[in-house]
């Protein structure tokens, strides 16, 4: 049954690959968007990319990301080498990656002081992306806080990373995600409660914001997002309409996305009653997000996360669309498949498997095409109404203060 196969993939090491990509994804797809336009990267209201044309810097970041990509494969393929020399080097692939790309970056860079500026801010945004969930959001938190509340983050996030290497040694992931996960619960309204936060400039407020609190809460919604998806193929596999499961699937993710945002904007909201000080402006963020800006892109772009294996799936299952035909005549089609040894039927079996396959993808196409031309408006009210709300929280949430 669905529900047995969900508790199944809903396993403590998918929750760890979930953290990783909660804090990679979106540095990286900042990365991107600014590689793309070269427009100023903002983390919140704290500038992490300076806007830049294309030619030293950002070339050099699409060479020094090539590099690090490289390191990265090479080691996953040096992995799974059964030549044990292979395998000996595997872990110093990305090392010897970081040390051509840091060489790289320097020699051309210093054709200009601001191309120097935006490999530091990149190579900072990938040490983010890559130092893992637990110390990057501890330390990050109070970078501005002061001198003991530094040493206490250190302290702090060295410990638990210890604790997590010991548990993850003694072959106890459980308790070693379940201590990443209470660290960063408990010490987010903690450090919001009791530092003050008015001395603290906006920017590096919106900092610990997005490195501390919003990576752990979309992780937590990918993962069960993740296992629903990996459940529902499994299932779908073994079905006669495996489309079903695949829009089964699309429409929990949605829920999904639409509850992971109001959680985000609610913890927002509760973070910025606790420190007495805005966090972040979530209408100006809202506001910036909406074309012809684009300011935020990345942002919405890193909520998708959550849809983005459901629509691999929902891919996957048109595949089994051809199920609807009825069996004798796909039999039939077979034959004609296995007997094609002339031309003519070549052509005969090619364009009817083709008819099979292509027939009924089109039908959903024009489905869905005629279900949007009907309820596009419902759809938009819908969409509208959400956003309302969730900038009703973010007004009170301001107002409060």
């Amino acid at each position: 049954p669905w529900p047995t196969q969900f508790r199944a993939a809903l396993t403590w090491r998918l929750y760890d690959r979930a953290l990783l990509i909660a804090v990679a994804y979106p540095v990286l797809l900042l990365v991107g968007q600014w590689v793309v336009t070269g427009e100023e990267g903002r983390v919140g209201s704290f500038v992490l990319l300076p806007a830049a044309g294309f030619l030293p810097e950002r070339a050099l970041v699409i060479v020094v990301l090539v590099i690090f990509t490289a390191g990265f494969v090479g080691r996953t393929l040096a992995s799974a080498s059964q030549r044990p020399t292979l395998e000996k080097v595997a872990d110093w692939l990305p090392l010897f990656a970081f040390a051509v790309a840091g060489a790289g970056a320097v020699a051309i860079a210093v054709a200009g002081a601001a191309a120097i500026a935006v490999a530091g801010a990149v190579a900072t945004a990938v040490a983010f992306a890559f130092a893992g969930a637990g110390a990057v959001a501890v330390e990050g938190a109070v970078a501005v806080a002061g001198a003991i509340a530094i040493a206490t983050a250190v302290a702090f996030a060295g410990a638990v990373a210890g604790a997590v290497e010991y548990l993850d040694k003694r072959d106890r992931p459980r308790a070693a995600r379940a201590l990443i996960t209470g660290a960063i619960l408990l010490l987010a309204p903690v450090l919001a409660l009791t530092l003050d936060w008015t001395a603290t400039p906006e920017d590096r407020r919106s900092l610990f914001l997005f490195l501390a609190v919003l990576p752990l809460l979309n992780a937590i919604f990918d993962v069960i997002s993740y296992a629903a998806t990996l459940s529902l193929t499994r299932r779908g596999l073994k079905s006669r309409l495996p489309l079903l499961w695949g829009l089964a699937d699309l429409a929990l993710a949605c829920v999904l996305f639409l509850a992971l945002g109001a959680t985000l904007v609610a913890a927002i909201h509760a973070l910025n009653l606790l420190a007495g000080v805005p966090f972040l402006d979530l209408p100006a963020l809202f506001d910036g997000a909406a074309p012809p800006s684009w300011a935020y892109f990345w942002l919405y772009a890193m909520l998708f996360s959550t849809i983005l294996p459901t629509a691999l799936h929902a891919a996957l299952s048109l595949l089994g669309l051809q199920g609807i035909w009825p069996r004798p005549l796909r039999r039939h089609v077979a034959t004609w498949i296995d007997t094609a040894h002339t031309p003519l039927t070549s052509i005969r079996a090619s364009l009817a498997l083709g008819l099979i396959w292509t027939l009924p993808v089109l039908t959903i196409m024009a489905i869905a095409a005629a279900l949007w031309w009907l309820s596009a408006d419902t759809f938009s009210w819908i969409l509208k109404r959400y956003l309302d709300a969730l900038i009703w929280i973010a007004t009170e949430s301001l107002a409060a203060l």
